[in-house]
């Protein structure tokens, strides 16, 4: 499998003939992209290319996360069979009453345009035995002074309401990943007692807000940009906390005592706040990653919140430093808003808030592909 990471300067460096290439647009510069992919499509005409806009995109070559004009979009071209993945685009409206085929041999990434409240419904519904395993992937990133939605881009146009799978066989192909988070639940376990859709109501039957603020103290606007505070939500008892989905504030409402979240929750769920861990446990967090082995040219896919970005700031810098050193994978990624990932190996993939997730793609040496 060929690789090749490029930015919008280096287009021109691409050696061999690409069948897929996927890459990231910061959402303010979508038409830049457009623009690229023209290029791309004039150089290479058979080759598909999809992709998914973005707050910032993470790029290998420094490492580094970047608004400069040369990382406003980035790029991973793959020299894989055609005949090896599938693209499927689905109507975020529609995508529930979807009949699916049995592709049982295939993983797949996953890129959704927005939130919606089916979408962790849908991640179970994907990941049931006879379906795609793993699963890993984001929800498009924005630039959150714009009023610009986020898009998923599939061979020339941009969609607002759309997810897109790229489904890879498992036969020719290994995706492998998963997700960590700089966060450990504390406190005694709450339960949800009035919620809808995103917006969280009541914990325990008091003012969710009043609740959280004996805990943590005032919610201020610079601790919700910040993403001080998110929450540790699961709706299965016999799942530890540890290995619960995170979930950030959106914003409060101080005269209903409600709290807005980036996903849905719902009564009777059960939830701890989260704070964040030390820098020597972060550390300990990130040699998770190191467990991976390295393979031969392969090529990773980072997807980290924009939450991890605010809340780190140029600690984040030094993670991908880290991240560069131990993996020995060239990676290429986005700050999103909300990632697909399991926390714990042996679980399926589910959406977070406020993690890093990783997507490691390499050829299978061992076995031939049919």
């Amino acid at each position: 499998m060929r690789q090749a990471i490029v930015t919008s300067e280096t287009l021109d460096t691409i050696d061999f003939i690409p069948t897929v290439i996927i890459g990231f647009y910061q959402n303010t510069h979508a038409g830049m992209f457009g623009t690229y992919f023209e290029k791309l499509k004039e150089d290479f005409p058979d080759v598909d290319i999809i992709g998914c806009s973005s707050e910032s995109n993470i790029y290998n070559k420094l490492p580094f996360v970047d608004k400069s004009d040369d990382h406003l979009c980035v790029f991973v071209c793959l020299d894989i069979q055609k005949e090896a993945y599938k693209i499927k685009l689905y109507d975020i409206e529609n995508v529930m009453e979807e009949k699916e085929e049995q592709d049982e041999t295939y993983s797949a990434m996953m890129f959704c345009s927005r939130y919606f409240t089916s979408l962790e419904e849908l991640i179970a519904r994907f990941q049931s035995k006879e379906k795609y395993q793993p699963l890993l992937g984001a929800i498009a990133g924005v630039a959150k002074e714009t009023k610009q939605r986020g898009t998923v881009f599939y061979n020339g146009n941009y969609y607002e309401d759309h997810l897109l799978l790229w489904l890879i066989d498992q036969k020719c192909y290994r995706l492998e990943g998963k997700s960590i988070y700089h966060f450990q639940p504390v406190g005694f376990e709450m339960e949800v007692t009035r919620a809808e859709d995103t917006t969280l109501y009541e914990i325990e039957n008091r003012p969710a807000l009043e609740v959280l603020e004996e805990i943590v103290g005032d919610i201020s606007k610079e601790t919700i940009t910040s993403f001080d505070h998110p929450f540790f939500l699961k709706e299965k008892n016999k799942v530890p906390f540890a290995h619960s989905p995170l979930c950030s504030i959106h914003s409060v409402d101080k005269e209903d005592g409600s709290i807005h979240l980036y996903r849905s929750v719902k009564k009777y769920a059960k939830l701890k706040v989260g704070v964040s861990l030390g820098r020597e446990e972060q550390e300990q967090q990130l040699k998770e990653f190191k467990t991976f082995k390295n393979r031969k040219n392969a090529v990773a896919f980072l997807f980290n919140c924009v939450g991890i970005k605010a809340n780190l700031g140029l600690m984040e810098f030094v993670y991908l430093m880290d991240l560069k050193k131990n993996l020995h994978v060239p990676f290429i990624g986005f700050h999103s808003f909300g990632e697909i990932g399991s926390i714990n190996p042996e679980n399926f993939s589910m959406l977070h808030n406020q993690t890093i997730s990783i997507a490691i793609l390499s050829e299978r040496e061992d076995e031939a592909c049919n």
